[in-house]
This record gives C-alpha cells, sequence and structure tokens, in this order.
C-alpha cells in the first residue's frame, strides 16, 4: 500500500526555484494513472496549477489507457493532482525547466486521499511567497537574507526538499561549510534520489577536506544520475511504442505528441527521429520531416527505416 506524498520530481541545474516570467521556451508534464493493482483508470481527473502564476491552471482528465499530458507550461513549479470518485486522490510537486518534460506516475487506493493541507499547497500563496523571495534574494547575492526567506517557507512546509537544497547551496557560498552539509543532508533524508543534494554534499564535504566521504556522495551522485538516465531511456522507448500504436489507428497528432515526448526523455533513441519524421510528413510540414529524418539517417545510415527515410527524403521524379 502506497501512503500519499508529494515527491518532488526535479530536473535540476544549479539553483532550484521558479523559472523567470519572460521565459519563451514551455515545457510539458505527462504520466499515467491507475490503481493499486497496476490498472490504468480512464476518466480521472488531472489539475495542473502552477504555483507562481494565479492565471495557470488546467484541468484534463486520463485516457482508456490511464493517459495524460499537458503541454505549453511556463517554466517554473506546480502542483499536479490527480482525483477519480470513490477512488482516492494523490498531489505531487514538479519543477518544469525551459523545454523540459516531467513524467509523474499516480496510484490512487481508496479510502486514501490527500490530506487537506497537501491540497491547500496548491494555492499556498504565502509558502510560494518566501520560497521566491529567497531565489530571488540568492541571486543578487545575499545570501543571508536568502537563507531568512527558505526558513520561512519551510515554518510553512517543512517537506519542501528544494528549501532545505537552496539553504545549502546559500550556506556553501556563505563558507559556513557545516551548516551547508546539514542542510544538504536534511534534504536527502527528505528525498533519498536528490542527485544536486549529493552533488552539493560532495562539494561541502571536499571543502572541508573529508575527501573519502566526498568520493562517496559523488559516487552516489552519479549513480542516480545514471538511474534516471536509464529511466528516462525506458520511458523515452514506451513513448514511440505509444506513438506507433497511435499512427497504426490514424492518430497522427497524438503519434507525434509521443514520439517528441520520446525525444525529451532521450534525445539519443535515433528510431523517434524517424518515426517523428513520418509523422511531420503527413502534416504537411516538409521541414519538420526533413530535419527529422535527417537526424534518423545521420544515426542509423543502415538503419531499420535507412531505405525508407532516403525514399521520402529523395527529391519527386519530374
Amino acid at each position: 500500500m502506497r501512503s500519499p506524498t508529494i515527491p518532488l520530481l526535479l530536473l535540476i541545474g544549479g539553483l532550484l526555484g521558479p523559472a523567470r516570467a519572460h521565459a519563451q521556451v514551455t515545457g510539458a508534464v505527462y504520466g499515467q494513472v491507475s490503481n493499486e493493482n497496476n490498472e490504468p483508470l480512464d476518466g480521472a481527473t488531472i489539475t495542473v496549477t502552477s504555483l507562481a502564476r494565479t492565471d495557470e491552471h488546467y484541468e484534463l482528465t486520463t485516457d482508456p489507457d490511464g493517459q495524460f499530458a499537458q503541454s505549453d507550461l511556463q517554466p517554473g513549479q506546480y502542483s499536479v493532482s490527480a482525483e477519480r470518485d470513490g477512488l482516492g486522490s494523490q498531489i505531487f510537486r514538479i519543477l518544469i525547466h525551459p523545454a523540459g518534460s516531467v513524467d509523474v506516475r499516480f496510484v490512487l487506493e481508496a479510502g486514501r486521499t490527500a490530506a487537506p493541507w497537501l491540497r491547500a499547497l496548491r494555492d499556498d500563496e504565502a509558502t510560494v511567497s518566501a520560497f521566491s523571495a529567497g531565489v530571488r534574494a540568492s541571486r543578487g547575492g545575499d545570501h543571508v537574507s536568502a537563507i531568512e526567506e527558505f526558513e520561512a517557507a519551510l515554518r510553512l512546509t517543512p517537506t519542501c526538499v528544494d528549501c532545505y537544497f537552496n539553504i545549502g547551496v546559500a550556506y556553501s557560498r556563505l563558507n559556513r561549510f557545516v551548516a551547508a552539509e546539514a542542510a544538504y543532508r536534511q534534504a536527502l533524508r527528505i528525498q533519498s534520489n536528490f542527485a544536486a543534494a549529493y552533488y552539493g554534499l560532495a562539494d561541502t564535504l571536499n571543502r572541508q577536506g573529508r575527501t573519502e566521504e566526498a568520493a562517496a556522495a559523488r559516487g552516489e551522485a552519479n549513480r542516480i544520475a545514471i538511474d534516471s538516465l536509464a529511466a528516462g531511456r525506458t520511458r523515452a522507448r514506451e513513448s514511440v511504442q505509444r506513438g506507433i500504436g497511435f499512427w497504426n489507428s490514424g492518430d497522427t497528432e497524438n503519434a507525434m505528441r509521443q514520439f517528441q515526448e520520446a525525444l525529451e526523455a532521450d534525445s539519443t533513441l535515433v528510431e523517434a527521429y524517424y518515426w517523428l519524421g513520418l509523422a511531420y510528413a503527413s502534416n504537411g510540414d516538409t521541414d519538420g520531416a526533413t530535419r527529422s529524418l535527417t537526424r534518423y539517417l545521420g544515426s542509423a545510415p543502415t538503419g531499420e527505416h535507412a531505405d525508407e527515410a532516403r525514399r521520402l527524403l529523395a527529391p519527386p521524379e519530374r
């Protein structure tokens, strides 16, 4: 039995925080809802709410395979919830990066719902305000004020793992390595597979002269990163197979979305470029088809679909 939690599914690079509102490149969230027997749930309500912008809110429902997707999300933090009558609810918090995507897997169990304070987190303006102020202070080099703001956010949301991470970053920049270490370790108590916190911990330990411990922390960070990469490749392959299913059924729009999501999860998955090229060609996007098919041939000149790709790229006979 799984209890409702708020795992932070983060794609982390440097300081964590809501992306600038003027970012031009959007991201996406997608995933699946299933029950405790791993059976997909059709018709579950998915709610995606920005934690930084009050006017950004989306509601959608899962398809017969329990899947959902929401694109065109401005970079920043969001809450994502899934609910279905009689089968409870679950909430996640995620961070969307420019051109990035996050895969969320919900498991709903009868009688289990997200606690009221977790639901309220979607609209917890005080927490978001304090966190955002901490990010601004950090970016401005005022690390003391940043720590105060992140600690204020923690008093409202004690499981804010990215608050602890950013406190660790701030203490490290103040050369207060013992305090930085404590903050990184607290982040890891909340989220044990937080690679960025392990990298921060490794740097802090190394700067304290604790090289063996630093090496161990860095090794754990690398292991998590490799596991995450492998998981991304698995998701990408699954997306290609779903896309092929849509393609075979004549649903070009959803097929294209799946092929694009596959490449977002793993840009080295050569097969996806071929199928995306077909989808572009079907929609009359010659430039998109040419780019994708050329990319496929450049990586797999003797691949399974190489002959067909060359045929599609060849100029029409006169």
